[in-house]
């Protein structure tokens, strides 16, 4: 499938932590010819593309679920008051369209701004959590009865191509992370592998990972490749700070991750003429390998980040070429058998 098609494909449905069910089904679809196929406990999307081999198996996983709202209660005049559901970035979402996810269906909304007239001062703080209200333009009767607490709340947002080798969309953190996984799965379709090979698109990892550990407890992977995005430079960073768009993928380095696997990607980049760059980090890693790592007797763990511009927002925006390099170098890994 083309690069493009296939992340339209994937960031369309919504999937906000813990209510990844339409995400998911897509992605099973989109699994399924690799292998078994089926949901864990937690709605994390399991694929088992080749068995164990030679006392070895890696398991390579990207997270599914994506930023957004839960409800906490609706007030008397209608307004629906909600909390983060992941690590929403508040500066950006006063003045923002919704689509609130109710059991009778998907409910237009905006969060509402307070004019810059009216406020104090220009440096007014971000809303704090207990400030973010949906105005779902109904009466408080009308709200109450179609709006549920616990209901989702999607930050609407386009899927768009932009610029020479761009996208941008809200749920590209991680759904092109999934595409990398995806991407590598076609390449290596066919081939006999070394090793065996499962993929997981694990669930509620912007909350604490809790669907990519247990996937992994069940699975009991030797070793595990992370697939998630990271800062992408921008005019307000710093030259090193950051990764940089269409410069390949980011390897991870950390005192969480196994230096041999780490090592080995880099090394497997070089010899494929794959374009790679470092990402250090002197502790956990912030991604699903922390948690994956620490499985069962522990698991070796390497990490590819995409780089990634405006995290969290409705804009996310990644470089096709780098969702491929990855792909590429996923595929490269496994035709090796890993690490060893």
């Amino acid at each position: 499938m083309d690069t493009i098609e296939l992340l339209k494909k994937l960031c369309e449905p919504e999937g906000t932590s813990g209510a990844e069910d339409v995400a998911a089904k897509t992605a099973a679809d989109l699994l399924s010819r690799y292998g078994k196929t089926y949901l864990s406990p937690l709605g994390s999307v399991i694929c088992e593309v080749a068995p164990e081999k030679n006392g070895r198996h890696v398991l390579l996983d990207a997270h599914l679920d994506q930023i957004g709202l839960i409800v906490v209660r609706v007030d008397e005049r209608g307004f629906a008051s909600v909390r983060p559901c992941g690590g929403i970035d508040r500066r950006s979402i006063s003045g923002s369209s919704v689509r609130m996810m109710t059991k009778s269906g998907p409910l237009p909304g905006v969060i509402g701004a307070v004019p810059p007239h009216l406020q104090k001062d220009e440096k007014k703080e971000n809303p704090k959590p207990e400030e973010l209200a949906v105005d779902l333009a109904l009466s408080a009767e009308e709200a109450k009865k179609l709006v549920r607490p616990g209901d989702r709340v999607i930050l609407c947002g386009r899927f768009s191509e932009i610029g020479d080798g761009y996208v941008t969309s809200p749920a590209l953190d991680d759904r092109a992370g999934c595409a990398c996984i995806l991407k590598a799965l076609e390449a290596l379709e066919g081939k006999e592998l070394p090793c065996g090979l499962s993929a997981v698109f694990s669930t509620r990892e912007e909350v604490g990972g809790g669907g990519s550990r247990t996937a992994a407890f069940a699975l009991r992977p030797t070793e595990a490749l992370e697939m998630d995005v990271s800062f992408g430079a921008t005019p307000d960073t710093k030259p090193g700070e950051t990764g940089e768009m269409k410069k390949g993928p980011m390897i991870g380095f950390s005192p969480m991750l196994d230096r041999g696997v780490c090592e080995r990607l880099a090394k497997l980049a070089q010899s494929n003429g794959i374009p790679y760059q470092y990402e250090i980090m002197e502790g956990e890693t912030g991604t699903n390998a922390d948690e994956i790592a620490k499985v069962g007797a522990g698991v070796r763990c390497g990490m590819l980040s995409i780089p990634q511009q405006y995290m969290h927002t409705v804009i996310e925006k990644v470089a096709v070429e780098d969702i491929e390099a990855v792909g590429r170098l996923i595929a490269a890994y496994m035709l090796e058998g890993g690490a060893d």
